[in-house]
This record gives structure tokens, C-alpha cells and sequence, in this order.
């Protein structure tokens, strides 16, 4: 890493001075080149008189400017970092007093501590491996969170090596300003390669950190979390309701969205989880032992490779939900619990889990450290944190802001916990969410979907690689070296994995046709040659 930023020194205490000196400099100089032949003309008292009114109004000039200057402009703003890290140096003694020879005070030399603004909200200290500060490198990231009001993100080691040195750094990033990172809700959107954006730069990627377990007290966001979650998962995924209380999710049922698929009796509840078991044993089957075409099963295949929606369980006040089991329905959904989560993400059905504070009474430590993406809002108490996030986090610095509703931390990979801002709502401009959820499509049922998967498979006469293979008279793994070699030229298989729809079937004809025709040619020419003639027609 060459750019380490700005290595700090003595001199960067007085930034502000310089900064006021150079401006005042600046502007001094025009008014003596200007004014200085009438001045002298001057009587004395007005001399006297306009000097001070110059002269005030110089200094005047020179404080907006050194302030207009440390609040807009990047470079001066990051002189304000870099101060900052200065003085936490000295004050700690991360230095070494050299003696002088002369008889004057001690020189001060620092260890090499650069910083440097990565972008609008990130913030890097690098430190090398050297002196007091290696020794008591691990007490940085507290301390730093604490100086700037910050959130550490991660810690990033690397070395240097020049022809006579070789130096070993360690890089500490903190998010600095992480609400800028908060967006609206209707930022709030599904990639299907990242995940749910939730923040900016952040996405809640499901399939690789499947399971969401929330916190937060009352009066922390977390309904209106909820809420938008919700109006985003209704857009590409299967979704059942869980609000045993009775509360702000159990209306949602009156919307047509979500008609049929919100539950608040105990027995619903429990009925939707035996259901979603029932759901995720069929697709494995279906992956497995039952496919339809077993020759194209693969090791390591979920349910996106064969083009399978997505399936979400969202539970809100979980706790009350199991005080209220005696003990054999709390066994009976313990059970259905643990299957869901752990068996549950490749066959892509996935629980979201909210709750005011995840004690292990209500839900076990084993199941708690298997949902990989934690998220708190509001305040919870240091052990509420230690639960959610793990005790390898419970010595975080976790800030608590009372007027930020919505405002927590997450840890949406399952790794180290960063400050969030769940989305704005602009309650103030007459927002609803009820007219969002009027506005939209009712959510299609798992026996629905299945139907519908099934009929456009028979109207578009879907045929497998082994069919194919049969048609044309060629080998499976000749058909599958001309499905890379066209993917290669950029070509999207719209199908599920070992599926081919009429227009992949077409395109195959093109390309054995071509490679009838140029029998001198290889099959990955053949492919190239089709797709450039197409997209020339095309164009």
C-alpha cells in the first residue's frame, strides 16, 4: 500500500495558526499595494482611524476564512483528524525523547502514524510495527472510536519492502461519518448479486449470511424497520408474517399484499413453521434424490441454481412468542427452529428473527450464533449487546444517540459490528406506509408459484442438456463446452441451470449449423462467429 496518507508531525499543532497566517498574508498583501501612497497622505488621527478599521477587519476576514476553510474545504477538514491523532500520541507518550547535546529541551521524534480520509465516511490511521505503539497497538481502535465519535470497521495488515528496508504497518478504518450512508426508502432495493441494500455501500447479502436476528427496546425504529423490510422483501420473495403480540404487523393482513400470509395465533404460528420444514425437505427432494433430470445434480448447487424464489419467515416479538408455548410446543418449535436455520440457506428459506433482547432463554446460544446477520436499534445494555453481537465484540465502544431514532449497529456478514441508520422515513411530509402496501400486488403463495413455474415451462417447452443432446445427435459434454464458449461472448442463459428455453434451443441450432458449414473450425469459433453475426443484426 503506497499511499498511506499523511505521515503526522509536530508542526501539524499548528495547522489553524499557519492556515490564519497564510490567508492574512494573502489579503494583507493587495491592501499595502493598493492603499499604500493614499494612506501615508492620511492625517494622523485618520491614520490611526483606518488602520484600526483595517485591521479589525482583517482579523475579521481572516477567522471566517480560516472557518469556511476547516468546515468545507477536505484538506483542511482532515487537519482536523490529523490533530486529533497528534494529540492522542502525546498525551500517551508514543514517542521518543532524543537527547541533545547542547543543553536544549529533549527532541520529540514520533512513530510513524500516517491518516488519510478514504472516502466521505472513512477514515484510515496507519500505524508501524515499531516502538511503544506496536506494543500497545490493540488499544487503538477503542481509543480512536472514542477521539472521533467514530465506529472501527476492521484492521488491515500489510508490509513494505524497499532495497535497504522492510517496514510492517497496521491500517485501523473507522466509519467517521456513517449517517451519510443512510438512505431513503425507496433506496431500499434487492440486487440480486449483493443482497438488500440497507445502507449505502452496504447490503444484506442473505444467501451467504443467511438468517437476521434483530434487537432493539421500544421506541428504537424497529417496526418501522420492520415495515420497510418488508415492502421490499413483497417485491421478489415468498413471505410469511409471524406477530404473535397482535400489534403493528398483525394488521398488515387487511392489505391484499399480504392476505393469507400473516399469522398471530400461537397455533398459525407454529403451523407456518411445521409448513416452511415441510417446504425446505421438498426442495432438497427436488435438488436431489426427486430431480427431474439427477445426470445435471451438482455438489455445492442452492436453490438459485435451479431459479427458485427466495422464501423469508419474519417473527416480531419472538420472546413473546415463546413465553407464551408450554412445554411441548417450546420443544416442538425449538426443533423447527433448528432445522430452519441450519439446514435452511441453500435450500433458500430464511428467518428474520425480532426481539427486545435476545436472551438464551428464549432463543438457545446455538441457534442465536447460527443466524450470521445481527442488527440492534435503540439502546440495549452492554449485555444485550454481548448477546446479539458475541463476546468477542462486548468490549466495543457502542454509543447510544437518543435523538437518532432508527440508529443502531449491524453486522450484516456476521463479522465485527458498525454503526447503522435504518432508512429515513419522511413521516413529517405525510408518508404512509399503508398507501405503499394498497399500491401493491398481493404476494403469490408457494402452491401459486409452483403452478406457475410449471406452466411456463410447458409453454416455453423447456428441455434439458441431455434432451438436447439426443436431438442433435451430439455429446453432453460437447453442449457444454458451446454453453461456456457462449457465455463467454456475453450470452445470459435466462433458464435455471441445465435448462434451455426456445430461444437458447435456436441459438444452439445456429451455432452446429455454422459449425456444419466450417468443419475446419472448432466449436468455441463456431460460438463467437453466431453471436457476432447476431448482435451486427441487431445493431
Amino acid at each position: 500500500m503506497k499511499n498511506k496518507g499523511h505521515r503526522l508531525k509536530l508542526l501539524d499543532r499548528y495547522d489553524v495558526p499557519l492556515a490564519g497566517g497564510f490567508l492574512a498574508f494573502l489579503l494583507v498583501l493587495p491592501l499595502v499595494l493598493c492603499f499604500h501612497e493614499p494612506f501615508l497622505a492620511l492625517r494622523e488621527v485618520l491614520k490611526i482611524k483606518w488602520g484600526l478599521i483595517l485591521l479589525f477587519g482583517l482579523f475579521l476576514m481572516v477567522g471566517a476564512g480560516v472557518v469556511l476553510l476547516y468546515r468545507f474545504v477536505p484538506y483542511f477538514k482532515n487537519k482536523r483528524d490529523i490533530r486529533l491523532v497528534l494529540y492522542y500520541l502525546l498525551d500517551h507518550q508514543f514517542y521518543e525523547n532524543i537527547k541533545r547535546q547542547n543543553g536544549w529541551r529533549d527532541k520529540i521524534k514520533l512513530s510513524p502514524v500516517y491518516v488519510k480520509k478514504v472516502d466521505y465516511a472513512t477514515l484510515a490511521v496507519t500505524v508501524e510495527m515499531s516502538g511503544k505503539l506496536m506494543r500497545e497497538s490493540d488499544k487503538l481502535p477503542n481509543d480512536l472510536e472514542k477521539l472521533f465519535f467514530a465506529d472501527f470497521k476492521e484492521k488491515q495488515d500489510f508490509k513494505t519492502q524497499g532495497l535497504f528496508s522492510k517496514h510492517a504497518y497496521s491500517q485501523f478504518l473507522f466509519s467517521d461519518n456513517k449517517e451519510a450512508q443512510r438512505l431513503s426508502l425507496s433506496e431500499l432495493v434487492y440486487d440480486p448479486q449483493k443482497g438488500i441494500r440497507l445502507m449505502d455501500g452496504e447490503y444484506w447479502d442473505f444467501v451467504h449470511a443467511p438468517h437476521l436476528l434483530i434487537a432493539g427496546g421500544t421506541g428504537g425504529g424497529k417496526t418501522i424497520f420492520l415495515l420497510a423490510l418488508l415492502k421490499v422483501l413483497a417485491e421478489f420473495s415468498l413471505l410469511e408474517i409471524c406477530d404473535p403480540k397482535k400489534s403493528d404487523l398483525s394488521v398488515l393482513g387487511n392489505f391484499k399484499v399480504f392476505e393469507g400470509h400473516v399469522h398471530s395465533e400461537i397455533e398459525a404460528i407454529v403451523t407456518c413453521l411445521e409448513s416452511a420444514v415441510r417446504f425446505m425437505d421438498e426442495r432438497y427432494r427436488q435438488m436431489g434424490l426427486d430431480s427431474e433430470h439427477p445426470e445435471e445434480v451438482k455438489i455445492g448447487n442452492n436453490y438459485q441454481s435451479y431459479g427458485l424464489p427466495s422464501q423469508f419467515i419474519l417473527i416480531d416479538e419472538w420472546t413473546a412468542f415463546v413465553a407464551s408455548l408450554d412445554i411441548r410446543l417450546a420443544r416442538q418449535v425449538d426443533d423447527l427452529m433448528a432445522q430452519l436455520i441450519l439446514k435452511g440457506r441453500q435450500a433458500g428459506i430464511f428467518l428474520i428473527v425480532a426481539m427486545q433482547r435476545p436472551d438464551a432463554e428464549y432463543l438457545s446460544a446455538n441457534l442465536r450464533d447460527n443466524m450470521m446477520a445481527r442488527l440492534s436499534l435503540g439502546k440495549l445494555s452492554k449485555t444485550g449487546y454481548r448477546m446479539i453481537f458475541g463476546e468477542d465484540y462486548e468490549d466495543k465502544n457502542y454509543l447510544y444517540i437518543k435523538s437518532k431514532i432508527g440508529r443502531g449497529y449491524a453486522a450484516l456478514d456476521g463479522g465485527m459490528p458498525s454503526e447503522f441508520f435504518s432508512p429515513l422515513i419522511p413521516f413529517d411530509k405525510g408518508f404512509s406506509f399503508e398507501e405503499i402496501f394498497r399500491a401493491m400486488k398481493p404476494l403469490i403463495s408457494k402452491k401459486e408459484r409452483s403452478n406457475i413455474e410449471a406452466d411456463r415451462q410447458q409453454t416455453e417447452k423447456i428441455t434439458s442438456l441431455s434432451e438436447l443432446a439426443q436431438t442433435y445427435q451430439l455429446s453432453t459434454t460437447t453442449l457444454t463446452r458451446i454453453c461456456q464458449y457462449l457465455k463467454a461472448v456475453n450470452y445470459h442463459f435466462t433458464e435455471k441451470a441445465g435448462s434451455y428455453n426456445a430461444q437458447d434451443q435456436a441459438l444452439f441450432a445456429q451455432v452446429i449449423a455454422w459449425k456444419k458449414t466450417h468443419p475446419e473450425e472448432n466449436w468455441k469459433a463456431a460460438a463467437c462467429a453466431v453471436m457476432e453475426d447476431n448482435n451486427e443484426r441487431e445493431n
